[in-house]
């Protein structure tokens, strides 16, 4: 073999070292790289693991909670007409005096502020009166909508269109509020006697 020949053959090998040794690094990069993400990962998802172990109990006395205050009713015609005397008993008593109440039937698809159909809420039964308020002071309204709202009730505003009527500080007031419950299953028994 000639000088020559081996000088190429060091270079060729040289060479071939570079190139598969540069392609050996890339590739461990890489694999490191991988690696390092998926402990990454794996770090955040321990830490949210950790954050829902120590907030367990929280939510577990946040469903106790619900568990014990839900109310049960008998059918939605039931809490439809227990709705609707809370909310003129709480008028009264607050000084507003209610205009047209309607039901809302829950299969009717409401659209929301959007435009768009309103998601399902599936975990409660609901029952919605639509009511309107014509001329009635802020203080009043609001006072009367603070009484309404309390936790233990399961009573919501779902819906609220407010306008001044221009005479002081009175409001004319459109509103959906609705009754959360959940129906119970039991049958009643009645004696035959």
């Amino acid at each position: 073999m000639k000088k020559s020949e081996k000088m190429l053959l060091t270079v060729f090998a040289v060479l071939f070292l570079a190139i598969a040794g540069g392609g050996g690094v890339t590739y461990a990069w890489k694999q490191y790289r991988g690696i390092t993400d998926e402990t990454e990962r794996l770090q955040g998802r321990l830490i949210e693991m950790n954050t829902a172990i120590t907030q367990g109990a929280d939510w577990q006395r946040k469903a106790d909670w619900i568990e014990e205050n839900v109310p049960n009713l008998g059918s939605r015609q039931e809490a439809s007409s227990r709705l609707l005397d809370r909310l003129q008993k709480e008028a009264s008593s607050a000084g507003v005096t209610l205009g047209s109440k309607e039901f809302i039937d829950p299969s009717r698809a409401s659209i929301g502020i959007d435009g768009m159909e309103e998601e399902e809420m599936g975990y409660f039964d609901q029952a919605t009166v639509r009511v309107t308020i014509a001329s009635t002071s802020e203080q009043a309204l609001f006072k009367w909508l603070h009484t309404l709202t309390e936790p233990k009730a399961f009573l919501g505003v779902t819906r609220l269109r407010m306008s001044p009527t221009g005479e002081g500080k009175s409001v004319n007031c459109e509103l959906e509020v609705t009754q959360f419950y959940r129906e119970s299953s039991e049958t009643k028994l009645t004696s035959t006697k």
